[in-house]
């Protein structure tokens, strides 16, 4: 867990200016552990644009959808298995919601995996100088080799246009939600 206490000279470690800089909100948010709700909310949020991609209305939270239940494994898997920061895994969300206007899904198979998968993939080199490598990133998987994650990595950047610069206000739009997943509990 990142320290809740600073000197005055210290910077945050996730955004390497001083925590006086940020939104308290955002350092409660960056500061949380891993945890189920977070994983829920990140399982919500993929399966989410993968059925507006596929015309599909929301089906609502992932507890309630048994569909759900082995992308919840690999979500839960890869993130254990790669050793995935609460930063890393917010930006990634940010990635999520900002290609849901212009994911185009052709088959279901693995598109809920891909989708994750490339969110956070591009949010883990996107914050980190060192990162893992695509090989890794497939090992964390179980699922993909190598070229198939270079694959969905460059699919996943096209579909973002190379945006990629993430600001506090994007991630504070998932505070609400995670929270209230945190209450559904």
């Amino acid at each position: 867990m990142v320290s809740s206490s600073f000197s005055s000279t210290s910077v945050y470690p996730a955004s390497l200016v001083h925590p006086s800089q940020h939104s308290p909100v955002l350092l409660q948010l960056v500061g949380v552990e891993p945890s189920i709700q977070l994983t829920e909310y990140v399982v919500n949020s993929v399966a989410d644009i993968v059925d507006y991609s596929m015309g599909r209305p929301p089906q609502g939270i992932s507890s309630r959808r048994p569909e759900l239940i082995d992308f919840t494994t690999f979500v839960t898997t890869v993130l254990a298995r790669a050793r995935v920061t609460t930063p890393v895994v917010l930006v990634s969300l940010v990635y999520i919601f900002r290609a849901k206007p212009h994911i185009q899904i052709v088959h279901e198979e693995w598109a809920l995996e891909r989708a994750f998968l490339g969110a956070l993939i591009i949010a883990s080199k996107y914050l980190n100088d060192c990162t893992l490598k695509n090989v890794h990133w497939a090992m964390c998987t179980g699922v993909f080799g190598k070229l198939d994650v270079g694959r969905i990595e460059r699919e996943f950047l096209d579909v973002l246009n190379w945006e990629l610069s993430v600001s506090e206000d994007d991630i504070l739009s998932h505070h609400a939600g995670i929270l209230a997943l945190a209450r559904v509990r």
